[in-house]
């Protein structure tokens, strides 16, 4: 797997699964939670609550989420982030979440776009996270490291 990291960083996997890999970069304060397939709400809501104890006790204050993999999202998995996750991660220190979904997955991407405005403005609501989806991870990098 590329990671979207310079090259020099020091890099670290910190959890792998049948389903997930998050890499951890400290010198970016990222971690990078790529999905191996299509996953469920049970799936993504075990992950984020891991992930975010993680940056809790390690102070990560950014995410990249790769959801190349990812071609449904439930709107039980949209209700729960959009609503109890945007509250959750408020007291987490996490400054920036991005998104990447690659251009081709046009569907995933419009799809996305009502929930991703919603989710911007409780994140908002609820503290000081910033959330974004970009199509390519040079970008997401970009707006993480400003």
């Amino acid at each position: 797997m590329e990671l979207p990291f310079h090259p020099e960083s020091v890099t670290e996997e910190v959890l792998q699964n049948d389903f997930v890999s998050i890499i951890n970069c400290q010198s970016d304060s990222c971690i990078l939670i790529k999905w191996k397939r299509q996953i469920d709400f049970e799936e993504r809501k075990e992950i984020f609550l891991w992930a975010y104890q993680f940056c809790k006790d390690n102070e990560v204050k950014n995410w990249l989420i790769d959801d190349e993999e990812i071609y449904i999202i439930t709107s039980e998995e949209r209700n729960w982030v959009a609503n109890e996750w945007t509250e959750i991660v408020a007291d987490s220190g996490i400054r920036k979440i991005a998104v990447y979904v690659p251009e081709y997955n046009y569907n995933a991407l419009a799809n996305q776009t009502d929930f991703t405005q919603t989710a911007q403005n409780n994140y908002q609501r609820h503290g000081t996270t910033e959330h974004e989806v970009f199509t390519d991870y040079q970008t997401a990098m970009h707006w993480i490291r400003s």
